[in-house]
């Protein structure tokens, strides 16, 4: 511990690297709880829609949406959200939102939210953490 400052003096770039990691770490973790996304993976989305019906909301572009899809899953368009007031009409059902590799899902997770839909989660994954889990798309 006594040589921890003469360390970071002479591995400054490593030492400084250390930090950004870490913040990066914390920072994404901290804005996960404080926007109150909450991100779900495969099994708890299939528990969520066999228990609480809960309504699958893909988020892709018209094409992919039609080329593959969740069974019962309503396409939505990112650019919807942002236009309508109220884009879905189911607002006491949980909403599972879906894009290809969850990022996008993020945002517009936020957007549900603003509107005023409370019970709103992020597919961890997206659609290609559906796949792998070897769990049924249709077209």
């Amino acid at each position: 511990m006594e040589n921890l400052g003469e360390f970071i003096i002479n591995h400054w770039i490593l030492s400084t690297l250390f930090v950004v990691l870490l913040w990066l770490v914390f920072s994404d973790t901290l804005n996960r709880k404080l926007s109150g996304l909450q991100l779900i993976g495969v099994e708890e989305a299939v528990r969520l829609s066999n228990h609480q019906k809960a309504l699958f909301v893909d988020i892709r572009d018209k094409s992919a949406f039609e080329k593959s899809h969740i069974n019962d899953a309503v396409h939505l368009p990112q650019s919807t959200i942002k236009e309508e007031e109220k884009p879905l009409k189911a607002t006491d059902k949980p909403l599972i939102v879906v894009c290809d590799s969850g990022q996008t899902s993020r945002l517009a997770a936020k957007q549900l939210k603003s509107k005023g839909y409370s019970d709103v989660y992020v597919l961890r994954g997206g659609l290609n953490a559906w796949r792998e889990a070897k769990l049924p798309l249709f077209s």
